[in-house]
């Protein structure tokens, strides 16, 4: 858990955390959609632990959230969410 941000959650949880979590998850949506917000997802904090491997973890959220939006992306993009300035780490692209 990173000390200089506020945060009440647990760290023993398997909830997924703004602040504490290690991946953020962004996936681009499809332009036919309309205007439509990218969804922005975050890993749970027991995958942190149990994943050591960050292109591991990102993989095991893709297939866990990829079956949410039926294919209506077009690029999920993985940052590291406890670097400051959130470098981006992976993107995958749709086939």
């Amino acid at each position: 858990m990173n000390v200089n941000k506020n945060c009440k959650c647990n760290s023993k949880t398997r909830t997924a955390c703004g602040n504490c979590s290690r991946l953020r998850m962004v996936f681009l949506m499809d332009y036919e959609l309309g205007n439509i917000q990218n969804p922005v997802y975050y890993s749970f904090q027991a995958e942190d632990r149990k994943y050591k491997d960050g292109k591991e973890l990102a993989q095991q959220m893709l297939d866990r959230l990829a079956k949410l939006h039926r294919g209506r992306y077009h690029k999920i993009v993985v940052f590291d969410n406890r670097t400051a300035g959130k470098p981006q780490l992976f993107e995958f692209k749709k086939n």
